[in-house]
């Protein structure tokens, strides 16, 4: 077992004995990073048309997953010397490290779709259905639902922290 999925366990136990209340500074780290993700746009590359399905592309998912990544590793960065040892930094870092390896294949997709000598200006939407089947084969694609679905319960543990710890709720 890693380290994060201690840190997640543990937190997520601490919240449920109520042993761990996060404090007001806990919380300001936490709401400050969901009010900054829930901000982030979903990217397209350039040329890309905007997916007919609601869920959108499964490249801007990784896109965004990237952009996530990085803001959680800026708000790691101004926060952790500033709460040192805290259970919400350790919940914040457990989410950043399941989503950054997405990051390097944001990049692979990224020179993938920009390296291309045959992309037009503008892809069709066929064209992209058949562009992301080529470049993000199955495998990827079941490690990238693997990633998101223990993401979401890393952020669901944060988001009990963030309710807890301040009565008003997220």
């Amino acid at each position: 077992m890693s380290h994060a999925v201690d840190a997640v366990d543990a937190a997520a136990i601490a919240l449920n004995q109520r042993s761990w209340i996060p404090t007001v500074e806990e919380v300001a780290l936490g709401r400050e990073f969901f009010t900054r993700r829930d901000g982030l746009e979903q990217r397209l590359l350039p040329g890309m048309p905007t997916c007919r399905d609601p869920q959108g592309w499964a490249t801007q998912h990784v896109l965004w997953l990237e952009d996530v990544a990085c803001l959680a590793d800026q708000l790691l960065s101004a926060w952790r010397g500033y709460l040192p040892g805290s259970r919400m930094v350790a919940l914040l870092g457990a989410y950043a490290d399941q989503i950054r390896p997405a990051v390097p294949l944001a990049d692979r997709l990224t020179r993938a779709w920009l390296n291309d000598p045959q992309r037009p200006a503008v892809r069709s939407h066929e064209e992209t259905l058949w562009w992301e089947d080529w470049h993000f084969p199955r495998a990827d694609r079941q490690r990238l639902d693997e990633t998101t679905q223990r993401m979401i319960v890393i952020g669901a543990v944060l988001v009990t922290a963030v309710a807890q710890g301040d009565v008003g709720g997220y």
